[in-house]
């Protein structure tokens, strides 16, 4: 059985792509994402309770929205100063933004492709108590017609 829930998810977040030629300038997506549950169903008929999903998937988006997110493993990436807020280098070009606003994505970029992975690990690791699941794919749009969908088989059921 597989279940979706692909409305009313997502975040607005910046971000830019080292070592590319125009989307290295610092710019924003109202990203959207979505969830596919594959699994048994339990003893009540579910497979994942969609109001459990739903405040798993509202909890993991709440993390990136209003953020600015930086890949952490980005060789690039040359941290300047920490604290309240963080310098970075890139490429010549120096940013500063107050700590607060900044999520570190153990990526080594912040590209769709690699932010559907990053989601698909955070959403297994929620999944983890789940015996019912046998897997997940999760669905990672930057922009109308630009996405990424990341699938992984938890090897249960």
């Amino acid at each position: 059985m597989r279940v979706e829930l692909t409305e009313g998810l997502g975040f607005s977040a910046a971000h830019f792509i080292i070592g590319h030629k125009k989307c290295e300038y610092l710019h924003g997506h109202n990203w959207r994402v979505g969830v596919t549950v594959e699994g048994e169903e339990d003893e009540r008929g579910l497979v994942v309770d969609f109001l459990d999903l739903k405040r798993m998937m509202e909890k993991i988006c709440n993390t990136y929205d209003h953020r600015l997110l930086l890949p952490s493993k980005n060789p690039a990436i040359k941290v300047i100063s920490g604290g309240k807020s963080t310098r970075i280098a890139v490429h010549g070009r120096e940013f500063e933004f107050p700590s607060s606003d900044v999520v570190w994505i153990p990526a080594v970029n912040t590209t769709v492709e690699e932010f559907a992975r990053v989601l698909a690990d955070e959403i297994v690791k929620s999944l983890s108590g789940r015996s019912n699941v046998r897997s997940i794919k999760v669905f990672v749009e930057e922009s109308p017609g630009q996405s990424a969908t990341e699938e992984r088989q938890l090897g249960r059921g």
